[in-house]
This record gives C-alpha cells, structure tokens and sequence, in this order.
C-alpha cells in the first residue's frame, strides 16, 4: 500500500511540473490520440483544460502524428466552451493543425462562431485549393473586418496532409502552409471577444454548416503569434515536448487508479 500512495504522489509531482512547464500562450492543443479522446470528450492537453464536446460519430483513426479525428462532412464536429483562456487570443493568436480533405470544397477546420452570423474567425479551406483567414472586428457591425484573406489557389490537395497555420500579431495576419508562409496581409484591430461564442472544431456552428470532410491531426490554438522556427517545430511536433510526458502520465495514473 505505501509503495501504490508513493507511487501516486510521485505521479502527481510529476505531472505537475509537466503542465507547470507548457507556455501559458498555449491555451488548447488537441493531439487527437485514443489516450486524449473518446466518442463524447476531446482532452485539452494544454494547461487550461479546454476540453471539447463530441458532436456526432467523429472515428479515431491513423493520423499524421500518432492517431486523428475523421469527420464525415456531415455531421461531426468538436464544441469548445468559451473561458478566459481562450478569449486572450483577442489580439494575438495562432492556429495551427495538419489537414487531410477528402473534398475540394469550403469547409472549417477551426472557427469561432455564435450562431446568428456575428463569426468572429474563420480557419477555413476554399475549393481550388484555397486556404482563407478572417477575423472580425469588436465593433456591432456583422461584417466589421480586421482580415478576409485568401491565399491563390493549390495551397492543399485533397486526400494529402498539409500543415496550415495562421497568425496575427496585432498588426499582420500571416498564413503557412508547410512551415512556409504564403500570404501575409497588413490589418489592426481587437477581435470580438469570446464570451458567448464557443469554438468549433470541423464545422461552423455545428448544424450551420461548412462540415469538413476528412483528418484533422494537431490541433494548437496559441495566445500569441508563432515565429515560422515555432511553427516549423509545430509540424515536427517538438514545439511543446512536455505534453508527451503529460500524456504518459495521465494513461500511467489511470493504470494505478483502477
């Protein structure tokens, strides 16, 4: 018995540290392995808990990295609450996944939605192979733009993963695709805050629309704009090392509790 508890706090210190040593610009990341998700709850491995809701019958499958959510285009996606974690992206913020469409078509891969047409970001692709990046404005207006950017055609193909991450600093909203950056566009502004307004993974809000259709893999959500090394590390998944251990550790606690 005094080995089990010993065993237990040295699980709890270490798991500690480990989140203790994620940045605290990392506000969600979503890896989307069987340890980190199941048919009703998506994990946040970040700090902050933001764990998402499953809507629908989203498969864990082969990933880029480990395993993947498979969204049917229909009816799958991934309900984010807002908190105050998230609502620090107002003014800098990064979102970054590895993508596999099945379709050429316009459809989410990240989006900040409220349901009555007051979107606040799009992380969407565009048929022809178009990648789009759009936030709106603090101000009433529905269409009030900071960006509605849109990179020339043939920045993805269907059925092929792609890294596509997006930033804005507060003064220039970029776009990568494969660590290299592919459109940069001059724009200021404070985004609509995130109260009221939950995030979605794969849909625009939920029976609205846009459905992706295929992998998504790796999902980061920053309060920061990432360098291109960042986002270079992003694709090789060493950008947040201490996660690995978090993840082991929380299957390691399980193991031990039941």
């Amino acid at each position: 018995m005094r080995i089990v508890l010993t065993c237990i706090a040295f699980l709890v210190i270490l798991c500690s540290v480990s989140l203790a040593a994620l940045p605290d610009e990392l506000v969600l990341y979503m890896p989307f392995d069987s340890n980190t998700a199941s048919d009703k709850i998506v994990r946040d491995m970040s700090k902050y808990g933001n764990n998402g809701t499953v809507i629908g019958t989203p498969k864990i499958v082969a990933g880029h990295k480990g395993e993947a959510m498979d969204f049917n285009g229909t009816t799958d996606t991934i309900e984010i609450l807002t908190s105050e974690s998230l609502a620090k992206t107002a003014n800098r913020m990064s979102l970054v996944a590895w993508v596999f469409p099945r379709t050429d078509t316009q459809v989410e891969i990240i989006t900040k939605w409220d349901g009555t047409l007051n979107g606040v970001i799009h992380f969407e692709l565009v048929a022809g192979g178009i990648v789009r990046f759009t936030m709106r404005r603090a101000e009433a207006a529905a269409d009030a733009m900071i960006t509605d950017s849109r990179t020339t055609a043939g920045k993805f193909t269907i059925n092929k993963w792609t890294h596509i991450a997006e930033t804005y600093d507060g003064t220039t909203a970029r776009v990568y695709v494969n660590g290299e950056e592919v459109l940069n566009v001059a724009c200021t502004g404070v985004m609509r805050d995130n109260k009221d307004m939950k995030w979605w993974i794969g849909s625009l809000y939920g029976s609205q629309g846009r459905w992706f259709n295929g992998l998504i893999d790796e999902v980061y959500i920053w309060s920061k704009a990432l360098s291109v090394d960042e986002i270079k590390k992003s694709m090789e998944s060493t950008i947040v090392t201490s996660v690995e251990k978090t993840n082991k550790l929380a299957t390691s606690w399980g193991s031990i509790k039941y």
